[in-house]
């Protein structure tokens, strides 16, 4: 059969008819062929490709322009990344090791002070609770730190194998656009998962700072702690080194503060990392529409391979955030 012949065409519609819904079909048997198929032929670029071919024979091109697509995708994805790499949170396992000295210091209230007094328990409570909740924002920092590192080399990855799928003066086919469409989809996956990781230490310590203030404790924040001690000195300075006793006392303040500074950074993280979702979502929309209508320039590709040298850069630093203590002094 001569493709290019008119003649051809009515076949060519009835079998794009045919292959193009069952690639949606719901039916049993027809899933299950598909899903046989899928591990060698990916369905939506397979019909790419068929539509491609038949468009380029039957309807004439239309002239491509220069937009600013893969521009305005590097640069959002930019955006992203430096926001990421600007992220000052304390090392996980340094806001996890505030949850003993935590419990030490309710555990010092305990033995020193008087039990039978309300002051006192809600002393030990407050520390108790206290310390618990720092570990609960350490394991949320850890989770943030482990994962974000895998995330941000898919990011690398994804943008990469963009930059691979095109080539200088190439003019975006039918499967080209499917396939960058595919790649946006991972692309917001991966900022989607930072945005909840984000959410997710944002609300531990939201908690912990509820307690720091000591409003459902009728204290006044860890000042009344410290005035607390101040108390209890004559009495605990016979059974401890009260010099350390006080050390712990300020070493712990300051870590729950540093964290709580923290807060700051993962909020203006969180509201570039809603943006970001938005600009993929919208890129996404634009990238449908290119089919046959855009062509790719130099800058471009120099735009895209920045991203990569960003993503590398960012990667690293990303690395290091989880190793190097913050100095508490």
């Amino acid at each position: 059969m001569n493709l290019a012949c008119p003649k051809s065409i009515p076949i060519i519609v009835v079998l794009l008819a045919i292959i193009v819904p069952l690639s949606h079909s719901e039916i049993p048997f027809i899933d299950s062929f598909i899903e046989y198929l899928e591990p060698w032929i990916d369905i939506p670029l397979f019909i790419s490709t068929i539509l491609d071919y038949f468009e380029a024979i039957y309807y004439p091109l239309a002239i491509p322009e220069d937009g600013p697509i893969f521009r305005d995708l590097a640069n959002t994805t930019t955006m992203f990344l430096k926001v990421i790499a600007t992220i000052n949170m304390p090392p996980s396992t340094q806001i996890i090791d505030q949850r003993p000295a935590g419990l030490f210091l309710a555990n010092v209230a305990d033995k020193v002070g008087r039990a039978s007094q309300m002051e006192n328990k809600i002393i030990i409570q407050y520390l108790n609770d206290l310390a618990e909740s720092t570990y609960q924002t350490g394991k949320k920092a850890e989770k943030l730190f482990s994962i974000g590192a895998y995330l941000i080399n898919r990011i690398g990855n994804e943008i990469t194998s963009i930059r691979e799928t095109l080539s200088l003066d190439m003019t975006l086919s039918r499967r080209n656009v499917t396939f960058l469409s595919n790649r946006l989809n991972k692309l917001l996956f991966q900022v989607t998962e930072f945005r909840d990781q984000f959410k997710a230490i944002r609300m531990a310590i939201d908690d912990e700072e509820r307690i720091w203030n000591g409003t459902q404790y009728g204290i006044n924040s860890f000042y009344d702690v410290e005035k607390y001690f101040e108390s209890i000195e004559s009495t605990g300075s016979k059974i401890y080194k009260w010099k350390n006793i006080v050390n712990n006392l300020t070493i712990f303040k300051l870590g729950c503060l540093v964290t709580f500074e923290a807060r700051r950074g993962i909020e203006t993280a969180l509201k570039i990392t809603e943006q970001v979702r938005i600009k993929f979502i919208q890129t996404k929309d634009v990238i449908r529409g290119l089919n046959k209508k855009k062509i790719v320039r130099k800058i471009d590709l120099i735009n895209l391979q920045g991203v990569e040298m960003l993503t590398e850069a960012v990667s690293v630093g990303w690395a290091e955030k989880d190793k190097s203590k913050i100095i508490i002094q």
